[in-house]
């Protein structure tokens, strides 16, 4: 596993290795849903990033609740966990971006740095999906998940998490 997983970003493209390399470490999570027409929903977890594949890569993986919280019996149904890939793409000069989820999840989508945000979209059935992580400073970062039905025009906010550093 010494392939897998890096200690900081390669040479080649260490400027865009750092937009995401930022978040390197282990974080606490406080996670808000909105599910259209109920109560939000808040939960506690964990999110841990790292460089990966001889630091061309940047891994994360995301979890609720966090290990500490886990049950004795381990992680019931409902439970989220998930693993996600980002690699440099220099020829289209983005991030290619996968996320494998335990309840079967799949998501493949594109990020790219607008200003001081990173932003990951995708088009789902009936809808344009865009990640952003926002608010980045060395100790705390937001992150919401949001939702347009109307080709851009409006966007629902389907989910958002702040986060605050561990290590």
């Amino acid at each position: 596993m010494k392939t897998l997983l890096a200690d900081g970003p390669t040479g080649l493209y260490a400027t865009e290795m750092r937009q995401f390399g930022r978040l390197a470490g282990h974080w606490r999570t406080e996670i808000t849903y909105y599910p259209a027409g109920s109560p939000p929903r808040r939960v506690d977890g964990e999110w841990e990033f790292g460089y990966a594949l001889e630091g061309r890569a940047v891994l994360d993986v995301w979890q609720w609740p966090g290990r500490a919280d886990l049950p004795p019996e381990g992680r019931a149904p409902d439970q989220e966990c998930g693993l996600c890939v980002r690699i440099w793409d220099q020829r289209l000069r983005l991030w290619r971006f996968t996320f494998h989820g335990t309840r079967g999840d799949i998501l493949h989508m594109y990020a790219r740095e607008i200003g001081d945000e990173i932003v990951m979209e995708r088009a789902a059935p009936g809808a344009l999906v865009r990640w952003t992580f926002a608010d980045i400073a060395a100790d705390t970062f937001h992150w919401r998940n949001e939702r347009s039905t109307d080709g851009g025009r409006t966007w629902r906010l389907d989910q958002e998490v702040h986060a605050h550093r561990l290590t």
